[in-house]
């Protein structure tokens, strides 16, 4: 694998659990990407003169350790699969002083007109290029409590009132939301949801008790795999709300999905299905889910909602 990005874990970049936000994950995987674009040949693909781009689709993340304020981090990768008009690529980042595995990407990206979205083919000249940086997925990387499937078709507002789904979130798409081509950053896919999760407390009870009270909040939800379908790419001025649901409860994990739909047209904007845990901010581990919490739980689940 080839290094594509080398840096830290920042504490501005660090939330209220202490450690890196997955929105930041995020950012620093598509600074890898950028990198990976350069090794193709693409080595203007994300400035503002670009012909070519590439546009995240799809995304299946793990969380392996914590990375805390001030961490030393490296991303290695390369590509999975070369598509027509696209590849797969797959990220691995490190804690670089202990070589302890951080966590790992595997993301879908279309090559297209940066100001269209538009895919089109590869042209001749990189394909010798595209088929020198091809790698294996490690085994850490494959889906551990996802199971591969095709997102789903009939995402919508409509559709979210029928699942009587939560409303956790509410907001628009700012300036600093956007890249050079005027289109959401890939990283408000989770920087999104991440700052609306805490009013999912059909999901979350725990958490919104803890908050509820008048002492600190010393539990908190993680996550420990999500992935991302982006439907639309938004620009900023748009709208989005967020529909959240548990698709199955276990006494250590809840498997969940958000959809993140535009209020006006009610088409989405994208999806996420995540595994989740309760998170002791004191001893750093999973808490296991209490008896009568569970079965409360059980009775929230949408076995028929779908990312």
């Amino acid at each position: 694998m080839h290094e594509l990005w080398r840096g830290n874990a920042n504490a501005w970049e660090c939330d209220e659990l202490g450690h890196l936000n997955v929105r930041h994950y995020i950012t620093k995987a598509m600074q890898g990407i950028g990198t990976l674009s350069d090794l193709i040949g693409m080595r203007r693909a994300f400035g503002g003169d670009a012909s070519a781009t590439l546009i995240a689709r799809t995304m299946h993340i793990r969380f392996f350790a914590e990375s805390r304020p001030g961490a030393p981090l490296h991303i290695q990768g390369g590509v999975l699969d070369v598509r027509p008009d696209g590849l797969d690529a797959v990220l691995m980042m490190y804690h670089s002083a202990t070589a302890r595995l951080a966590a790992s990407f595997v993301i879908s990206l279309d090559h297209a007109a940066p100001r269209s979205g538009q895919p089109f083919t590869w042209p001749d000249r990189m394909q010798s290029r595209l088929d020198q940086l091809l790698v294996r997925l490690p085994d850490e990387a494959g889906p551990r409590g996802i199971e591969p499937a095709e997102p789903a078709s009939d995402l919508s507002l409509q559709r979210a009132d029928a699942l009587d789904l939560a409303w956790a979130g509410r907001g628009r798409f700012l300036p600093e939301d956007a890249d050079m081509f005027g289109w959401m950053r890939a990283e408000c896919a989770m920087g999104k949801v991440s700052d609306s999760v805490i009013h999912f407390k059909e999901g979350f009870p725990e958490q919104w008790a803890s908050h509820a009270g008048n002492g600190p909040a010393r539990r908190a939800s993680a996550l420990l795999e999500v992935r991302i379908a982006i439907r639309n790419y938004a620009r900023p001025g748009d709208g989005f709300v967020i529909r959240s649901g548990l698709t199955g409860v276990g006494e250590k994990v809840r498997n969940l999905v958000h959809w993140v739909l535009d209020p006006v047209t009610g088409r989405p904007w994208w999806s996420v299905e995540g595994v989740a845990c309760i998170m002791d901010l004191d001893a750093r581990e999973l808490v296991p889910t209490e008896a009568d919490t569970l079965a409360s739980l059980r009775d929230q689940v949408r076995e028929e909602l779908k990312l």
